[in-house]
């Protein structure tokens, strides 16, 4: 008995140790456009995985009008991921998802659509759309995506 517990904590001992030098290192993750003032980064990767911030059209540095058609707004917001994704490394043929919001899904779909299917290469992501109450009046639509790095 007294040398089968010897056996028994050294045998533990020695899984304990296989175990700890097995455990994998956490990856780091990488954000980038985060400034002092800004609540949020713009892109974050983590694991071979981009995940970008939701964009709207403002986001380029321009003004947003209500006069403005959702089509423009669509290429504006587009043209900003296309931005954010080469700073992280990728492009939107890596696209693997992508989440959009239309202040009015009845009245602006089709126009967003044409100026998505424009831009979105034949490696198509999986996309949700729904209609949602954005930021500010002028606002409508808002994208986000995650790409493979």
């Amino acid at each position: 008995p007294p040398m089968l517990l010897q056996s028994a904590i050294a045998f533990a001992g020695l899984l304990t140790g296989l175990l700890i030098a097995r455990r994998p290192t956490r990856s780091p993750i990488v954000r980038l456009g985060v400034t002092e003032k800004g609540p949020f980064a713009h892109s974050a990767a983590h694991g071979g995985v981009v995940y970008l911030s939701g964009v709207t059209a403002q986001a380029d540095g321009g003004s947003i009008s209500e006069s403005d058609s959702v089509a423009e707004q669509t290429r504006r917001v587009l043209a900003v991921i296309d931005d954010r994704l080469a700073a992280a490394g990728t492009d939107k043929s890596r696209l693997l998802s992508a989440q959009v919001w239309l202040k009015d899904i009845s009245g602006d779909f089709q126009q967003m659509n044409i100026a998505w299917n424009e831009w979105v290469s034949t490696d198509k992501p999986v996309r949700a759309t729904v209609e949602a109450r954005l930021a500010k009046p002028a606002m409508l639509v808002e994208i986000q995506v995650t790409a493979a790095a």
